[in-house]
């Protein structure tokens, strides 16, 4: 079946440091910000930008999810690689189906805060940066799944 090109979903959200994976369940939202960042040059008698180029990126996700437990074996300052798979929406995770794979090396874990209220589900979200070892490499990779 040809992708649809519509997304529902996440799955196979995993945490891996260096030791076991943390897999995270009852996820609700992810977000991937992939830092962009543009320098503007002009000079002169330039009335507007003459030069304009990408000098920086600085790839970030934030997650939410269900799963209290796995966020309290989150630790803050440990790094890993994170990996999630946003779904087709009627190929799921099928190899070619138009799901994507989304990888975020070198990442670090910033905060992982957790909340329950009276008669409510608990939750959890967990805001992940990351950092490039050469400063050049981007951190963030998408590919099909």
């Amino acid at each position: 079946m040809s992708a649809t090109l519509r997304s529902l979903n996440w799955t196979s959200v995993t945490w891996t440091p260096s030791g076991s994976p943390v897999v995270l369940t009852g996820v609700q939202s992810v977000a991937f910000d992939t830092g962009g960042s543009l320098l503007p040059f002009s000079g002169d008698g330039d009335r507007a930008v003459t030069t304009l180029v990408n000098d920086f990126f600085d790839p970030s996700c934030t997650i939410t999810f269900a799963n209290v437990n796995a966020a309290s074996s989150l630790v803050i300052g440990q790094t890993g690689t994170l990996t999630a798979t946003l779904n087709d929406a009627k190929n799921k995770a099928a190899t070619g189906g138009g799901a994507l794979i989304y990888t975020l090396s070198n990442a670090m874990i910033e905060n992982v805060p957790q909340s329950g209220s009276h008669r409510q589900y608990g939750s959890a979200s967990v805001s992940i940066k990351s950092f490039s070892t050469d400063g050049a490499t981007n951190q963030l990779s998408i590919a099909a799944a």
